[in-house]
């Protein structure tokens, strides 16, 4: 999945792509139709205001346009933030996927637990929009921003360093609560994303695969502490 060409309207034209406006109703399409609309002009802080157009409305395709305005309004309007994380994560250097976490952490809102429950949120909405890039996403954003907070050198609008997010993988390694959080959003996307069909992510899939081999991936906090515990030691 490459994000190198990623712009703020490919977040919402997955829609036409996955077939996912087909499963509305027609007054619902027309709706969401309006709110992919707004959202392609929207700006940090604005994207959320889109979302009344389809208050009500649980489809995946609305979930999917909820999940776009989670990352719009975090400041993922401009392909070079995605092409950034998903640089790091290829590079091939050393903790290159702790650089990546660092880039994809949410750190919009005033506080670590601020952020923590926006990411979460938007987390969840991309899971029901049962887009597999999407879910990977939010996934991996719910991860970082969760270590964020763990690394405790949390501060509005500033993106954790690599060493924090490294630091912050130490810490979790023994935090049962840190591996739940981590688990839980880890498990449901390796599912969907990994297990099933084509990947989403070469790279992160392939980490999986190695760190969840012989793990029980109904439990959280093992599929955590693995995770966790491979990023540590590789």
């Amino acid at each position: 999945m490459s994000y190198g060409k990623t712009k703020k309207s490919t977040l919402v034209l997955a829609l036409a792509l996955s077939g996912l406006l087909a499963s509305c109703g027609a007054k619902d399409a027309d709706k969401v139709g309006e709110a992919q609309l707004c959202l392609d002009d929207a700006t940090p802080g604005t994207a959320a205001a889109c979302m009344e157009k389809i208050e009500g409305i649980d489809s995946p395709a609305a979930s999917l346009l909820r999940c776009s305005a989670g990352f719009i309004d975090e400041g993922f309007t401009q392909p070079t933030r995605f092409q950034q994380a998903f640089d790091a994560l290829g590079s091939g250097n050393t903790n290159s996927t702790e650089a990546f976490l660092g880039v994809l952490a949410f750190s919009s809102k005033s506080t670590a637990d601020e952020n923590v429950t926006f990411v979460t949120e938007t987390y969840d909405h991309c899971v029901k929009s049962k887009a597999k890039g999407f879910m990977l996403l939010g996934s991996m954003a719910k991860t970082a921003t969760t270590l964020a907070k763990l690394a405790g050198t949390f501060a509005s609008g500033t993106q954790p360093s690599q060493t924090d997010i490294v630091n912050a993988i130490n810490s979790a390694v023994s935090d049962p609560t840190a591996q739940a959080a981590i688990g839980s959003a880890v498990a449901t996307t390796y599912i969907a994303s990994c297990q099933t069909g084509a990947q989403s992510d070469k790279t992160l899939c392939d980490q999986f695969d190695t760190a969840l081999a012989n793990v029980d991936i109904n439990d959280s906090q093992a599929v955590g502490a693995a995770v966790l515990n491979y990023w540590k030691n590789n």
